[in-house]
């Protein structure tokens, strides 16, 4: 009894305190961890956020010198979305006599191979900045520096990938601030910038393409008359060009542009940006940003060519990245054809060398077998020579906007190739660039030397596989279509340098049609159909459905207007007018669409 009596005690102080036998909760405490929490989540996604401004992307300059010449190179560099990583070298020369340099760099991730090459000399003190395009499927790599008489060590360098979209600003950061007001920003930036001092800025075209936006910041009139040349060729080509500072003679050093207020302009296959109040030229670009990201636009430049698909993606077709088909048929080598040669060279040297050497013995076996195998190898080889032989096939598609008043052609183009054996010795100017798939990681880069212009010494086409290249070009051309009249007729002369197939001119008023004519050759034209009365250039453009594709972002609406007096639109055939057309090969389909003014009366 008295062991019972302490529990019922216990027993009934907790009835009587239902706070002592069921303590509640502490929810002040649960609130405040949960307000906690929500606002963690809150901070994390506002991080996750774009913020409206520019971080710029620096790199370490590493110096070296050996006796009179001194060399340096950042060791970090912005990567574009495709095409080039440009890479800054600067050399100075103290001394009293030239010397000569030879740079070089070997790329880290394509098999250590020297994909960028230049031969400079550098004057008696004289400071010089030396570019290299690099391909942006190398993502870093080793630069040498070699001159007579002195060793250098070597340096490194790599890419950085861009957190907003990478631009380049040929001008001081102070003159970028001021002329877009945007604030410099530590993290999840809208822009990724790099400056480059004006009168360093490059001379090639491949050194801009890869970026989205190319900003003057400064004075433009400071910038080299070379290094304009090619800023002008990057907006005509479908690049984004804007000019802060834009000079009173802007219409002349853009002759492209048809009037001269400020804002977006249309300009060849590109824009131009002419700025006025600096507020409005920085919201304007960060608008402009906010529409590239869109997955409508996504990707750089007017033409896409399509890359090999993922490795994980690979199967036995003939599909590229994204399910996009190879712009040439029949692209594959004859894996099933070779297999069959060598399955019935196995049934001959098996079961027919077994039977052979019952009948006649081991020594027929021993001639029968090797001659069996010769055979086998000649068949594959006659194949290969007679069938597939050893030319570049290619197809090859472009549009071209003919500049009669300064006697140039600003051309994109786009071609398939396939070959059994590497082409060589492909030249492309200064004012041109040659431009791969915009992601194809798994590709080997290309290799050139850009002494004068880039000369490509491998990796342009490997042997028996399929590859696209994009290209943009300005050069010079005395292309051209010349009418005259004949009574009540129109008399129309063939001088664009290709095969012309069909098109329209429109000339007093009336829009004529173009006759089928060789090239040199002369032709009668007739008054089109009332129903063609307001064609336009992209009227005429009909590229196969997979061109399209790869042209979806050529800015058609700018090409849509009918054409003016004295203007024309042409579809040609043949290689085309790019600076690959050179490369002999056997064409499957050349299609190619101009748009120019005629000369004539």
């Amino acid at each position: 009894m008295r062991e019972r009596l302490p529990a019922a005690l216990l027993a009934l102080l907790l009835c009587a305190s239902p706070a002592l036998a069921a303590p509640e909760p502490e929810p002040a405490v649960v609130d405040e961890e949960t307000a906690a929490e929500e606002t963690a989540a809150e901070e994390e996604e506002e991080d996750k956020s774009w913020v409206p401004g520019y971080q710029e992307v620096p790199g370490q300059a590493v110096n070296v010198s050996e006796g009179d010449l001194q060399a340096t190179v950042v060791n970090s560099v912005l990567r574009p979305m495709r095409g080039y990583l440009p890479l800054e070298v600067t050399l100075y020369n103290p001394g009293s006599t030239p010397r000569a340099v030879s740079l070089s760099v070997e790329s880290q991730r394509v098999g250590r191979s020297q994909v960028a090459t230049r031969q400079v000399e550098v004057g008696p003190r004289q400071r010089l900045s030396a570019w290299l395009p690099v391909p942006t499927t190398s993502q870093g790599g080793l630069v040498r520096v070699r001159s007579p008489g002195a060793s250098f060590r070597n340096f490194n360098f790599y890419s950085v990938e861009p957190e907003g979209q990478p631009v380049l600003v040929l001008g001081s950061e102070q003159a970028f601030e001021s002329g877009t007001k945007l604030p410099r920003v530590k993290k999840r930036p809208k822009l990724s910038v790099r400056f480059v001092t004006p009168q360093d800025a490059p001379r090639e075209l491949a050194l801009y393409v890869g970026y989205p936006l190319v900003v003057v910041a400064g004075d433009v009139t400071a910038l080299p008359a070379d290094a304009w040349s090619a800023l002008e060729a990057y907006a005509s080509t479908g690049g984004y060009l804007i000019l802060l500072r834009p000079p009173r003679d802007v219409a002349g050093r853009l002759p492209l542009l048809t009037t001269t207020p400020t804002g977006v302009l249309p300009y060849g296959f590109g824009r131009v940006r002419v700025c006025g109040k600096a507020e409005e030229c920085g919201a304007g670009l960060l608008t402009d940003v906010s529409l590239m990201e869109e997955p409508s636009v996504g990707h750089v430049g007017v033409v896409a060519p399509a890359g090999p698909a993922p490795s994980w993606q690979r199967g036995g077709g003939q599909r590229l990245n994204d399910g996009e088909v190879p712009l040439l048929p029949g692209v594959q080598a004859p894996v099933g054809r070779f297999l069959l040669l060598i399955t019935l060279f196995v049934l001959a040297v098996g079961p027919g060398g077994l039977a052979l050497a019952r009948r006649k013995g081991p020594v027929a076996l021993l001639i029968a077998v090797p001659s069996v195998a010769l055979v086998t190898c000649l068949a594959i080889v006659a194949w290969s020579v007679l069938v597939e032989g050893f030319s570049v096939h290619a197809s090859r598609y472009s549009l071209t906007w003919l500049d009669r008043d300064r006697d140039r052609a600003l051309t994109v183009g786009l071609a398939g190739y396939y070959a059994n054996l590497e082409p060589e010795g492909l030249r492309i100017p200064a004012l041109a660039a040659l431009l791969g798939p915009d992601l194809s990681w798994e590709d080997q880069a290309t290799e050139a030397d850009w002494t004068n212009g880039m000369v490509v010494t491998g990796g342009f086409l490997r042997s028996r596989s399929y590859r696209e290249w994009g290209e943009l070009a300005v050069q010079p051309s005395r292309a051209r279509l010349t009418v005259r009249r004949e009574g009540q007729g129109l008399r129309v002369q063939n001088a664009l340098g290709a095969p012309l197939a069909e098109g329209y001119v429109r000339l007093g008023g009336q829009l004529w049609q173009l006759p089928e004519l060789a090239d040199g050759a002369e032709g009668e034209a007739t008054l089109a159909p009332a129903s063609d009365v307001k064609v336009s250039f992209t009227g005429l453009v009909a590229f196969p459905e997979p061109v399209k594709r790869r042209f979806s972002r050529v800015p058609w609406d700018t090409l849509d207007a009918p054409l003016p007096e004295g203007g024309f639109a042409a579809k040609l055939e043949g290689p085309g007018l790019t600076p690959t057309a050179a490369l002999p090969v056997e064409l499957h389909e050349g299609l190619h669409f101009v748009h120019g003014r005629v000369d004539g009366p």
